[in-house]
């Protein structure tokens, strides 16, 4: 991976993880396609995953999938008469199932389409008008569908459904390169309604609940207060206005007058001259001192 785009997908993840909650190990959830398109590439799972998202990970197939999935192998022609299940799924030790308990109108579970499996995963099941969250923090490792796939009645595209959800990193295949997407719309939006919430906590200062105890304090509070002088709310990021630096100020000239004497103090300062020690300061000292002993 270069290293421009590594950089991005770093940001992307870190960006995930103030937003949204992620934490190591990411939860990764494979679809078929994805499955198989990483196999066609000669791609292992876990590294390459690693390296995009730059973290552990964990990689799961759901129940719907892998039932897609030996459905399709069933139906495969060109199977081996001794081949138990497709080389490109990996064993169970590297890729473990992920239960999903679907459930029909008489509570019996059922297995559901994998587009419809997966969706209701990331969506986490909301109740009428609640918005749809990715509450488990799963991350979805999808792939283009084939043609004959996309022809089918009925088909939905995963990825773009899962864009209308929030807080769902999306990371797919393209050209033997394993890609992750920047933020949805709806990521984006729910990323900066909050910060703007901090922004204007931070603000306004909100205050904040007291405990029953706090309140039998609260008149010697604004008794020091008043006279601190302290009265209004307290402004984080407020600084008060600073003089310039010093030594960036030119300095005064002194004025002069026609007699070439300097006016007020800084004419008394250039008087004074310091007195420095040589040798005509010395042979005075000397005669003053043998001017003494006669």
């Amino acid at each position: 991976m270069r290293a421009k785009r590594s950089k991005k997908y770093r940001k992307i993840m870190q960006s995930y993880q103030l937003a949204f909650g992620f934490r190591e190990p990411y939860q990764v959830l494979l679809d078929s396609n994805f499955l198989r398109t990483a196999h066609a590439f000669h791609m292992p799972l876990q590294k390459y995953l690693e390296n995009t998202l730059h973290g552990e990970c964990r990689l799961f197939v759901t129940k719907c999938s892998l039932a897609k999935v030996m459905a399709d192998f069933e139906k495969d022609p060109n199977k081996h008469p001794r081949q138990k299940r497709p080389g490109f799924l990996p064993p169970p030790t590297e890729v473990p199932l992920r239960h999903c308990k679907h459930k029909n109108e008489a509570g019996e579970e059922v297995v559901f389409d994998e587009a419809r499996c997966l969706l209701d995963l990331l969506a986490g099941q909301p109740h009428g008008n609640e918005q749809a969250k990715n509450k488990q923090h799963y991350i979805l490792a999808s792939a283009d569908a084939e043609d004959n796939e996309r022809r089918r009645r009925g088909y939905i595209d995963v990825r773009e459904r899962a864009r209308t959800i929030s807080g769902v990193p999306i990371v797919y295949v393209k050209r033997s390169v394993m890609i992750l997407e920047e933020f949805s719309g709806a990521s984006e939006g729910v990323r900066r309604r909050g910060e703007k919430e901090k922004f204007s906590e931070g603000l306004i200062g909100l205050d904040r609940k007291r405990k029953r105890g706090d309140r039998e304090g609260d008149s010697e509070d604004e008794d020091l207060a008043l006279e601190d002088g302290n009265t209004g709310p307290k402004v984080r990021g407020a600084v008060r206005a600073k003089g310039p630096n010093p030594l960036s100020v030119r300095k005064k000239k002194v004025k002069t007058t026609q007699d070439g004497q300097q006016d007020g103090k800084e004419g008394e300062q250039a008087k004074r001259k310091r007195r420095r020690r040589g040798k005509n300061t010395g042979e005075s000292v000397q005669a003053d001192g043998a001017a003494a002993v006669d």
